[in-house]
C-alpha cells in the first residue's frame, strides 16, 4: 500500500470548486453578515487554500460567495435525515456577487452547470467569469 500512500501525499495545485448551500436548512444569506469565517461541511478533495464558491439553492439559486478555504478536517459529527457530516472546513469570504449574476440558469446556458448536489470541480471559463465579475 506504500503506492497509495505516496500518491495521497503528492501536493496538488490550488483548485476551484463549486458547493451547494441549502437555504432551507441553513441561513447562509445572512451566514457573513457579522463575520468573514464561517465553518462548513467538509467536501471531498477540498484542501487549504483551494477557492469555493457556494451556490445556493432554490429559491434563490445562484452563486452568492467566493470563499477560500483556510483549515480542513475539523472533526465533526452530525447525522439526521438530510445531512450527514464527519467533518469541517473553515472558510473566509472573498467575494459576494448579486443573485442575478450567476443563476442557475446562466450557468446552465452559458457553462454547462446543470447540477449542484454536492462539491464539483469549477469549469474554468466560469472561474475567469467569477474572477473578472465586478459590481
Amino acid at each position: 500500500m506504500a503506492g497509495s500512500k505516496s500518491k495521497k501525499s503528492k501536493k496538488r495545485g490550488l483548485k476551484e470548486w463549486i458547493i451547494p448551500a441549502n437555504p432551507k436548512y441553513y441561513d447562509i444569506e445572512h451566514a457573513f453578515d457579522d463575520v468573514q469565517t464561517i465553518d462548513w461541511k467538509q467536501g471531498r478533495g477540498i484542501q487549504v487554500g483551494d477557492l469555493v464558491f457556494m451556490y445556493v439553492g432554490a429559491p434563490i439559486s445562484a452563486i452568492l460567495y467566493e470563499c477560500q478555504v483556510i483549515q480542513t478536517h475539523i472533526p465533526y459529527l452530525y447525522k439526521d435525515k438530510n445531512l450527514n457530516i464527519s467533518a469541517l472546513m473553515k472558510i473566509r469570504l472573498l467575494k459576494r456577487y448579486p443573485p442575478e449574476a450567476f443563476s442557475f440558469s446562466r450557468l446552465k446556458n452559458e457553462f454547462g452547470v446543470y447540477a449542484i448536489r454536492g462539491p464539483r470541480g469549477l469549469p474554468h471559463a466560469l472561474f475567469e467569469a467569477l474572477d473578472v465579475y465586478e459590481k
